[in-house]
This record gives structure tokens, sequence and C-alpha cells, in this order.
């Protein structure tokens, strides 16, 4: 399949505007679902007896099985620090993407603001995906200080997640740099002629 550039420049601007509208719109309805989901899962994590379905399936920790219930509330809690901060970067990457849309709906694809919301998008992505991959150590080991101190778990992983995040920030942020050099570029050759 392959996509048809044929559209006059009018045609393809309104398409262009009509396609960020509708994920504009995806967008903020992704934000207003994650606020009852984040406040959900932050009760899950604290409570586990008040939300079953969530609070208690069991976590893998280095091949072993516990339950949050099973934690501590000092463990609970902080894991809920963990998961709160989490889902603050990863609001926020979503804020920047909806503005994003907004700002190419309304046709301004190469004004300041707009470049600095994508680098701004990039910038959230990247720390999401650090603060992903800093997390997992972090939560391995507050969910195992109850144990002894020989049997502690300190588990490090990334898996592809992480990764996209952090590839896909790193391209935006680079792009907003770059489309802000073609952008004043444009404008100094428009000052000369």
């Amino acid at each position: 399949m392959t996509a048809d550039f044929s559209l006059r420049p009018g045609k393809r601007l309104q398409h262009i505007q009509r396609s960020a509208k509708a994920m504009k719109w995806m967008a903020s309805v992704c934000l207003v679902a994650l606020v009852p989901l984040s406040v959900l899962l932050v009760l899950a994590v604290i409570f586990p007896a008040f939300v079953p379905l969530i609070g208690d399936n069991p976590v893998s920790i280095d091949n072993q099985e516990r339950t949050l219930s099973e934690l501590s509330l000092a463990q609970r809690g902080s894991l809920t620090v963990l998961l709160i901060v989490s889902l603050s970067l990863l609001t926020g990457a979503l804020r920047a993407l909806r503005c994003l849309f907004e700002r190419i709906q309304n046709a301004e694809f190469f004004a300041g603001r707009t470049l600095d919301t994508m680098a701004s998008l990039g910038i959230w992505l990247i720390s999401y995906a650090i603060f992903d991959f800093a997390s997992v150590p972090v939560s391995t080991l507050i969910a195992t200080m109850d144990y002894p101190e020989g049997q502690r778990v300190v588990d490090v992983s990334a898996d592809g997640g992480e990764i996209f995040c952090m590839i896909l920030g790193t391209l935006m942020v680079l792009l907003g740099w770059v489309m802000r050099e073609a952008a004043s570029l444009a404008e100094e050759n428009r000052q000369i002629i």
C-alpha cells in the first residue's frame, strides 16, 4: 500500500490538519483515561485488598512470586512513589504529544513553539525511558527489603518499550533542533531577498 501524494497542496494541508485533529483528540482521551487508571493503580498498590483484581496478582521477583498484600505498608508506599513518578512522566509525554498535534492542526509547522514542543516531547520520552529502566532494580530491592540480608534481589533489565521510548525521544529532540535550524535559515533567506 502506498500513500497518495497526488492531492493538491490545499487538500494535503487539509488532510494533515484533519489527521492532526483526530490524533489530538485521541491523545486527549488517553489523558482523561489516564487519570482514573492512575488513581486505581495507586490504590491497588497501597491497599491491595480493596482492589482485588489488580492488588492480589502475584509479582515475580527472581523466580519467586509475591502478592502486594504480602509487602509491608512502607514497601507498598515506596513502590507507590515510583509508580506516581512513572505515571507523571507518562502524563507529561501525553500532554506534549497532544500539544504538538494541536499546533500541527493549526498549521504552525515551523513556529518556534511547535519545534519547542517537539523537543519537549522527546525529553519527556527520554526521561520516561531512563526512569523506567532505573526503577526496575529499585522496585525489586524495595519488594525484597523484608528478606534476610543475603536474599534481597536487585534485578536489572531493559525491555523493548524502554529502548523504543529512548530512540523515539532522541529522534524527536533531534528533529525539533533540525527543524528549528531550518526555520531560522529560511527566515534569514527571506530577509536577504
